[in-house]
C-alpha cells in the first residue's frame, strides 16, 4: 500500500508541475522591426499587447510610466535620435528618422498598472538602441509584488558600437515572461552615459493548463481511493 501511497503523491506533484508556469528571461537578441520579438507568436487574443515606438513623440500607450527619461526627440533634441530600424519606413540600417526613449544617466526602465489594464503584462520587452561603446548593459524585471526580480538578463557586452549616429545593427530585444505579471522594468548601462531603449512591448496572455495524460488521472484516482479507504478503516 505504501508503493500506491508513493505513486499517487508523485502523480500529484507531476500535475503541479505541468501547470506552474516559470518566468522566461528573452535575449539579448537581434531586432530591427516587430517581427523579431519573441513575443511575435505569443497569442495574447484572451488578454491584450501593446507596442510603443515613440514615433508621436510621447510615451501613450495605456498603463505604463517611464522610470526616467522621456521620448528622445523632447528629452535630447530633434538630431541624433537612435530609432529601431524599421520606424522610418524602410530597413536601411539606420534609425536616425524615428524616435526613442533616452535618459542621460545609467538607467531606465517602466512600470505598470494592473487597474488601467485589468491585470499586469504576463510578456514585457524593450529594445536596448544605443549607449557607451561596449558598455555592459543588464536587464531585470519585478514580479507582481514588486519585490522579487522574476528575470535578470546580463551585464551583457559586445554589441555597443562606438558611434552615436543611429546605427540600428547594434540594437538588442529583452526580455521576460512570467505568469504572475510583472510591474517593473528597468535596463542599465553599467558605466553610465546616457541609454536609449526603443519598442517598448507589453502584453498579459491566457494561460491554459494542461490536460494530464489519461495514466496520471488513473494513479491519481488510485492514490485518491486508497486514502479514501484508510480513512474510512481509521474511523471504525
Amino acid at each position: 500500500m505504501r508503493t500506491v501511497v508513493a505513486l499517487g503523491a508523485a502523480c500529484c506533484a507531476l500535475l503541479f508541475s505541468a501547470t506552474t508556469v516559470f518566468a522566461a528571461p528573452f535575449g539579448p537578441t537581434t531586432y530591427v522591426q516587430a517581427s523579431d520579438s519573441p513575443f511575435a507568436a505569443t497569442d495574447f487574443s484572451g488578454g491584450y499587447f501593446y507596442l510603443e515606438d515613440f514615433e508621436d513623440h510621447a510615451l501613450s500607450t495605456p498603463g505604463v510610466a517611464g522610470i526616467n527619461g522621456g521620448p528622445t526627440s523632447i528629452v535630447f533634441g530633434p538630431t541624433f535620435h537612435d530609432s529601431v530600424d524599421i520606424d522610418d519606413g524602410v530597413l536601411d540600417g539606420s534609425g536616425l528618422a524615428g524616435d526613442s526613449w533616452f535618459f542621460s544617466g545609467a538607467s531606465t526602465g517602466f512600470t505598470f498598472n494592473a487597474g488601467v489594464l485589468g491585470a499586469l503584462p504576463t510578456h514585457v520587452g524593450v529594445v536596448w538602441t544605443d549607449g557607451p561603446f561596449q558598455t555592459p548593459v543588464t536587464f531585470t524585471a519585478i514580479g507582481a509584488d514588486g519585490i522579487t526580480t522574476v528575470c535578470s538578463i546580463g551585464p551583457a557586452a559586445g554589441f555597443a558600437n562606438s558611434s552615436f549616429n543611429g546605427e540600428a545593427a547594434e540594437d538588442r530585444f529583452f526580455g521576460c515572461s512570467d505568469a504572475g505579471g510583472i510591474l517593473r522594468i528597468q535596463v542599465t548601462n553599467s558605466l553610465g552615459g546616457g541609454i536609449e531603449v526603443d519598442h517598448l512591448q507589453y502584453g498579459n496572455a491566457r494561460e491554459t493548463t494542461p490536460v494530464p495524460e489519461p495514466l496520471t488521472i488513473a494513479l491519481l484516482g488510485v492514490g485518491g481511493a486508497f486514502l479514501a479507504r484508510r480513512r474510512a478503516t481509521l474511523k471504525r
